[in-house]
């Protein structure tokens, strides 16, 4: 059973609005990864969603590309961390602020593979970029152990999918409606990280959904057009869940092993270790 050493209690860090937020990559050592590790980061970016995946064999997977507004804090992270070729995009959502720079990663990143929702227009994409799109039900082996499963689309085609990691397991949940609760209800168990829909606006995850899924850690990002829902940050709040508002913690490393993550930050004060 997993024991939280640190952050016992839940991890909500308010800064005040009076100081600027900033997006540059933390000065935290990352320690060199082994054969059975990956690491995620969840950016803060002015506004938008991007995550990346990387492998010990220095492949790397972007989950959404955050909006306009965002690539040149995207393209600096990404020059500190000396990425230059992103394999494969993952798209979930069509709006702007999850889109806003896939053609721009297409054109520098040699970009090989993109997944995006059934619905979503490619004519626009390079013919020489692989297109897949999402299904229900369907299941992505993206690397060794790494595997993504699709839970729901919305109307909009909105994806909700799970990625697995060997035992860890992260819910990048998609719908800010509790409707989704019911069918996840019956897909989903004890999720490791949560990442809120719609940059926490919304009503899910419910109570019920919370303590069915019992997650450790929850990620927000930042959003200029979307207002969070107190309620909802009450519910975590009262579900001891560690909870990143990525505005005001910044950029969050998470190195995962097949069993177990940690968390890398450049403030100790919000860094844990899951064993």
């Amino acid at each position: 059973m997993k024991i939280r050493l640190m952050c016992s209690m839940i991890l909500y860090v308010i800064i005040l609005a009076a100081f600027s937020p900033v997006y540059a990559i933390p000065d935290v050592e990352i320690p060199q990864m082994s054969t059975n590790q990956m690491d995620m980061v969840f950016f803060n970016v002015p506004h938008g969603e991007a995550s990346l995946l990387t492998n010990y064999q220095g492949e790397h997977i972007l989950v959404n590309t955050a909006s306009k507004k965002s690539q040149k804090t995207l393209f600096e992270n990404l020059s500190k961390l000396q990425v230059d070729k992103i394999e494969t995009i993952i798209i979930t959502n069509q709006s702007e602020e999850y889109t806003g720079n896939l053609l721009y990663f297409i054109e520098h990143y040699q970009v090989e593979n993109v997944i995006v929702p059934s619905n979503m227009n490619v004519q626009s994409l390079e013919e020489d970029v692989t297109i897949q799109k999402w299904k229900l039900d369907d299941q992505f082996q993206l690397w060794d152990e790494l595997a993504l499963r699709t839970l729901d689309e919305t109307k909009d085609g909105d994806i909700s999918f799970l990625m697995e990691y060997g035992q860890e397991s992260i819910l990048f949940l998609n719908d800010k409606d509790t409707a989704i609760e019911r069918k996840l209800m019956n897909q989903t168990v004890d999720v490791d990280i949560l990442k809120v829909a719609a940059f926490g606006s919304g009503n899910s995850p419910s109570q019920r959904f919370l303590e069915k899924i019992d997650p450790y850690m929850g990620i927000i990002f930042p959003s200029q057009t979307h207002r969070i829902n107190e309620s909802l940050i009450e519910r975590l709040n009262a579900t001891w869940i560690d909870v990143y508002f990525l505005k005001q913690s910044g950029t969050v490393f998470v190195r995962l092993n097949k069993d177990d993550y940690e968390i890398l930050t450049e403030n100790s004060s919000v860094s844990s270790l899951h064993r």
